[in-house]
Order: structure tokens, then C-alpha cells, then sequence
């Protein structure tokens, strides 16, 4: 099973907490997931975010990061493709592909937050359409000695990607998918998917059964991508501990994203049979939502076996935990993260997944509100 971290960078609206040692503690995790083995570090991109998450610019914060890592391999998820130009993307990703030896993943996406395309002057109505012109011109650039392009929303003329991408035919992509058009475009371009805990448990299964799928029908060219979950995780010595350490966070976290304008929906209007309102009152239930596996919390031996049984429900391969959430001090962060590597990386991986081919579970309540 591949492991890594996802990062939101949160500040949470901490005072005394200034933003050179937000970014100086991160590092400093970045550094110990290297040395510790896992696979993947992933950032997101906020902007203008009421001091929820602050990464407004994930390539300076990977090129950071790659100088304080050796094998980690590094990436945003996402850059939000409405907000760039795709041109100025395809450099970027070749720039930090050289920076970091080959070990760049670049995620794509739409965006969540709304509030963020007025301040870019950005089409909201349009974001999907955006974000999927701005690929096909991206993977142009890095297919071509020179490439032109005129569509609905950008025009390129003889772009020249001047400097190689280390990676063939270009680094891996990755993309969280929250609608069936997004699954299908995804799976045929063979890209990586990843869900985190909104939706619930049945719904990510009939989501990735789809992906598998369209996958299988269309078997496109490149290396198989992997099918991911994401989850928010603390690991304490006990069970109860782990419980009264994280428990106030956990629901900080949710009251900020639930209430805040960081938290964005899952298909067009609700959560496949529940509202977001419905859904974030079912997460502030510490209970429900460790009872759930929403939220990875206990012992190493309690979080292995959660862990364990989310990929079996999904059919997935990867695993993203999320250990800096709500106000969570960084010691806390840092044991939690020394227990995980040390307790229950080495569980995971014995744990195998033949994510392309989980036998079908059916689709009773996702694929609905889409005929």
C-alpha cells in the first residue's frame, strides 16, 4: 500500500502563531516524512482563505520542501487550473520536475472557493470547462517541441517548453474527482483519484467502482493510477488518549471548514442523499465519525485496522492522512506521526489492494441524481 501525507498548511486563526513558524514547523514535517519512508507529500492551494489554509502558491512551497527531502515524492493537490495560466502550469510543473530530480506530482483541479475567482477575475460558472482546456494545453506544451492552441478560453501561440521534463512522458497527475463527469474524464486520461471523508464510505466505493470502470473500458496509455483515500489521523500510545488529544481539534477543524468558506460539496447540490448541513453535523460527532472511519484515530493497532477497512470498503491503494488539523499542537503532531511510522507504516505495507480490478459493488446511490 502507497502511504503519504496531505497538508492543508492550517493556521486556523491562531495569533500567536506567526507564519514563518507555520511554514518552519511544516518543514520540518516534510523532512521527518522523508526520512521516516512514505511515498507522497501533498499540499492544497487556498487563497484568500480567512487563515484556514495557507498555501496561495504550491510550487514556491514545493521547491522548499525538495530541498529538505531526498525520496519523498512531492506535489500540490491541487493547483487550481481556473486560477493560472496554463502555460505559465506547464513551465512550473518542468521547473520543479528538474528541481525535484523526478520526483514531482502535479494534481489539477477546479476549485472549491468561490470567493477566490473574484479576486483572480475569475469564471466560477465556467470553472470545469476551464480547468479541463487548460490540461489538454498543458499536456500539449510538455508533448511538443512547440505547440499553438486556440479555444473557448485561451489562445497559445508557439510555446516552447525551454526546459525538460525529467519524467516520461511527464510526472504523475493526480485529481480529486466529485462528479461522474469528473470520474470519467479522469479514469480515461488514466489519472490518480482521491476521496476524502464528506461523502460516506458507500458512496466513495460506488464513486471508485465507477472509475474502475470507465478505466477498464478505455485502458489508456501510461502507468495504472492509483486510487486513494484521504483521511484526518492521530495516533496516541492508547486508544483514549489518542481520543482526549485529538477530540477538540477534530471538531474545530470541522466547525471551521463546515462553517467557513474553505468547505466545498460533493456532486452539484448535496452529498449523495444528504446535505452538506447534514453531512458536517454527522463529522462534529467525534464518536459517530471515528465509529465511521471518517475520522483515523486510536492506537497503532485501532488505526491500522481503520485504515485497513476503508481501503477493503474502497477497493483503494493509497492512503493520505492529514495529522496537522484544527489547533493541534506540533509536539502532539509530531508523536502522532513517530507512532504511525514506526507502529503502523510497516502494517500497511504487507497490506496489498488490487485497486483496477475490485470486483463491482453495484451503484445504488451516487450515479442517481445522474439518471
Amino acid at each position: 500500500m502507497k502511504i503519504g501525507v496531505f497538508d492543508h498548511l492550517q493556521k486556523n486563526d491562531r495569533p500567536e502563531l506567526s507564519y514563518q513558524d507555520l511554514y518552519a514547523r511544516h518543514l520540518e514535517m516534510v523532512e521527518f516524512l522523508d526520512q521516516a519512508g512514505m511515498d507522497y507529500y501533498f499540499v492544497a492551494e487556498h487563497h484568500f482563505d480567512m487563515g484556514f489554509a495557507e498555501c496561495s502558491s504550491p510550487g514556491a512551497w514545493m521547491a522548499a520542501a525538495s530541498q529538505r527531502t531526498k525520496r519523498i515524492r512531492l506535489g500540490p493537490l491541487v493547483y487550481v487550473l481556473p486560477l493560472w495560466h496554463p502555460v505559465r502550469v506547464a513551465e512550473e510543473v518542468a521547473m520543479l520536475d528538474n528541481i525535484t530530480g523526478g520526483r514531482f506530482e502535479c494534481g489539477i483541479g477546479s476549485g472549491i472557493g468561490k470567493y477566490a475567482f473574484g479576486a483572480y477575475n475569475a469564471s466560477w460558472d465556467n470553472k470545469n470547462e476551464i480547468m479541463w482546456e487548460a490540461y489538454k494545453i498543458i499536456r500539449g506544451i510538455w508533448a511538443n517541441r512547440k505547440f499553438s492552441y486556440e479555444g473557448k478560453f485561451f489562445k497559445v501561440q508557439n510555446a516552447e517548453l525551454n526546459i525538460p521534463l525529467v519524467q516520461n512522458p511527464h510526472p504523475p497527475v493526480w485529481m480529486p474527482t466529485r462528479s461522474r463527469e469528473s470520474v470519467e474524464a479522469a479514469a480515461a486520461e488514466g489519472i490518480s483519484t482521491v476521496q476524502w471523508c464528506p461523502p460516506k464510505m458507500e458512496v466513495v466505493r460506488e464513486i471508485f467502482d465507477y472509475f474502475r470502470e470507465v478505466y477498464q473500458r478505455v485502458k489508456p496509455n501510461g502507468p495504472p493510477p492509483h486510487v486513494a483515500l484521504m483521511r484526518e489521523i492521530y495516533v496516541g500510545e492508547t486508544d483514549r488518549q489518542a481520543y482526549e488529544e485529538s477530540k477538540d481539534h477534530w471538531i474545530h477543524f470541522w466547525h471551521r471548514v463546515g462553517g467557513g468558506r474553505a468547505y466545498g460539496g460533493y456532486g452539484n447540490e448535496n452529498l449523495a442523499n444528504i446535505t452538506r448541513e447534514e453531512r458536517k453535523k454527522e463529522l462534529l460527532n467525534v464518536d459517530l465519525a471515528i465509529g465511521e472511519n471518517s475520522f483515523i484515530c486510536g492506537s497503532p493497532e485501532k488505526v491500522t485496522a481503520q485504515i485497513k477497512e476503508i481501503a477493503r470498503q474502497a477497493g483503494a491503494n493509497c492512503f493520505l492522512g492529514e495529522f496537522t488539523f484544527g489547533a493541534l499542537e506540533h509536539d502532539k503532531v509530531m508523536k502522532s506521526l513517530r507512532l504511525f511510522a514506526d507502529c503502523v507504516m510497516p502494517e500497511l505495507r504487507k497490506f496489498e489492494i488490487d485497486a483496477l480490478n475490485y470486483p463491482n459493488n453495484g451503484y445504488r446511490v451516487w450515479l442517481k441524481p445522474f439518471g
